[in-house]
């Protein structure tokens, strides 16, 4: 029972808000059918706002209603604030990653061929090799690796994904100068599926002797308490990594780092070299780091519907808001890292339902199985990502098939509400003494919470204060609503306002970043000789990206706060969600000389 109410946490909260709307404004229960139309409330007594007269005081549901209401609309202003000061240290921070890339060197590879340890910054200039944060004494020693060097674990799982998208994310990762050297691939395999083993072993041979090394894991179908899907292939692919790094006496467990991102996801050669950076430099904490980098959409976005991009702009600046200077915990999006010494503290991955939102659910299940000890750090160089594209049909009829995949992948998104109950339950046992190791209460378990509450209560509530308040203004004389109440819509309205101007500020700032992420990845795939991996520049004058700017809103409804109701309130009969994989586009990944296929 206690397991059933902490996972309907969301849904309950939903009920309870609407009940509180009820207790309120107990008018609106004589509301006609047909609503809304003006005039159709019955006659109330009238305040009498301009009689002089004293108002009748608050009952306590209308001093709820308005605190709470002032809470929602503070907290959408605050997460643009946020938002735009982590935007502004992302691009500085970018900037600095591609400054800190050390002069093109060569080293010899495995086949005795010489290849450049680092690519040549996109921003590289004779003397941009330095940094405020790295002396060339540490790039010196970055470069010879002489701090040591880290084993990078990769789990790319997939689902009944195109063989051509896991082709191209590999090609992606084998270009890196280390690829041969320090990355280990693991193809995270679902038994089940038919082609899975025909589809591992041609990858395999495709990209033999690219990487230190290259395997294939099969999660099989019927594990008591697992499901099918990303969450279960990369617990099962975790544990072979765990088993056979235990009997690797070569490497210390301490510098595996494992790496978890999407089939379709590319990661420049920055990534793994921060992570390599931030380990040696933090080597007496490397033990509970967890690492998460901000997302980008920069491979299909200008061939979307303007809504399906919209979404994903907000997908992506949901992640990007806790990355502000000073944040006490970051929660990642699709891709992370943490040492392997970690992850086999706390047990590994977990494969069943509630998993579902896996990259979330690992953060939570690190910071509780640490008493909160453990230390986010954000890797300051992208991920791209493809936004969700349907083939089927043309014109509009592609393109609403494109907005259905779109709303079933948020739901997916969504259904990852389940991790509020673990939370929930996580934080009961260990603050009571009843979980192992106990936790003390400290702010960043708060702002732990704050961000739940924000990715799994904010969306569907800010709708619901919204279309009440709208409907109830609308239809309901202003001599009729309390003066506190009538501040109240006046002020959140203003601050609704105030939010929208701001977010298109962000949005600005976004382009900036957008601009020299995708022209700096452009560059490094020119360099490697994949010569169409996708590339959707942003010009912000153009109609479709104009667009956005009002657009943002009503996606934020369609793929935010509609498929949160629909998950949050099917939690009452089921935690189960049948994993499908949302349809991506497929690159024809022509290569040169410089990389072999």
């Amino acid at each position: 029972m206690w397991r059933w109410l902490s996972r309907c946490v969301p849904g309950i909260s939903i009920i309870v808000l609407l009940l509180l709307l009820v207790f309120a404004f107990p008018d609106t229960a004589k509301w006609s059918p047909s609503l809304p139309w003006p005039g159709r409330v019955p006659p109330t007594t009238p305040v009498d706002n301009g009689s002089g007269k004293t108002p009748p005081p608050l009952s306590l549901a209308q001093k709820l209603f308005i605190a709470y209401t002032l809470i929602v609309h503070v907290n959408a202003q605050t997460f643009a604030m946020r938002l735009s000061w982590a935007l502004c240290r992302l691009l500085k921070e970018t900037r600095a990653v591609l400054r800190r890339r050390p002069s093109a060197k060569t080293i010899a590879g495995p086949d005795g061929s010489e290849t450049p340890q680092f690519a040549d910054s996109p921003l590289a200039t004779p003397t941009s090799t330095s940094s405020p944060e790295l002396t060339f004494d540490d790039l010196g020693r970055l470069e010879e690796g002489e701090d040591g060097e880290v084993v990078h674990a990769i789990i790319l799982p997939n689902y009944c994904e195109d063989l051509d998208t896991l082709q191209t994310t590999l090609s992606v990762l084998a270009s890196h100068p280390r690829a041969a050297t320090q990355y280990e691939v693991y193809l995270a395999m679902e038994q089940k599926e038919t082609k899975a083993p025909e589809k591992a072993a041609t990858l395999i041979s495709m990209f033999q002797g690219q990487f230190r090394d290259i395997c294939g894991t099969f999660h099989p179908a019927g594990l008591p308490g697992e499901i099918a899907g990303k969450s279960s292939n990369v617990a099962f692919a975790a544990r072979h990594i765990i088993d056979a790094h235990r009997r690797d006496e070569t490497v210390n467990p301490r510098d595996v780092i494992i790496t978890v991102m999407d089939a379709d996801t590319h990661l420049s050669q920055d990534y793994f070299t921060e992570i390599r950076r931030l380990h040696y430099r933090h080597i007496d904490e490397a033990d509970r780091s967890f690492y998460a980098s901000p997302i980008i959409f920069d491979r299909n976005s200008n061939e979307v519907p303007v809504f399906v991009r919209c979404a994903d702009l907000m997908w992506g600046f949901a992640g990007l808001s806790a990355m502000y200077p000073g944040s006490p915990i970051t929660i990642p999006t699709s891709v992370y890292s943490l040492p392997l010494v970690l992850a086999e503290k706390v047990g590994g991955w977990d494969g069943d339902p509630t998993a579902i939102g896996e990259d979330m659910h690992m953060l939570l299940k690190c910071y509780f199985q640490t008493g909160g000890d453990i230390i986010s750090r954000v890797i300051y160089t992208p991920a791209s990502q493809c936004n969700v594209s349907s083939n089927d049909g043309e014109g509009w009829r592609r393109s609403l098939a494109t907005c259905m995949a779109r709303y079933r992948q948020a739901l997916r998104h969504m259904w990852g509400a389940l991790d509020t109950g673990f939370a929930v339950r996580q934080s009961l046992g260990r603050l009571t003494g009843k979980g192992q190791p106990r936790m003390r209460l400290r702010l960043r378990h708060l702002v732990l919470f704050h961000l739940l509450w924000e990715a799994h209560f904010l969306p569907c509530h800010f709708t619901i204060l919204l279309l009440f308040s709208s409907i109830y203004t609308f239809v309901t004389p202003p001599s009729q609503i309390h003066p506190m109440l009538a501040w109240t819509f006046w002020f959140t309205g203003v601050l609704r306002a105030v939010s929208f101007v701001w977010m298109n500020i962000c949005l600005t700032l976004y382009d900036r970043w957008h601009a020299l992420c995708v022209s700096a990845r452009a560059r490094d795939m020119a360099r490697a000789g994949l010569l169409d991996a996708g590339f959707s520049f942003r010009t912000w004058w153009h109609g479709k990206h104009l667009i956005e700017r009002l657009c943002f809103p009503i996606a934020g409804t369609i793929f935010g706060s509609i498929p949160s109701v629909h998950a949050e309130i099917s939690h009452f009969w089921t935690e189960r969600l049948v994993y499908r994989v949302s349809k991506k586009p497929t690159f024809t990944t022509k290569m040169t000389a410089a990389f072999p296929a």
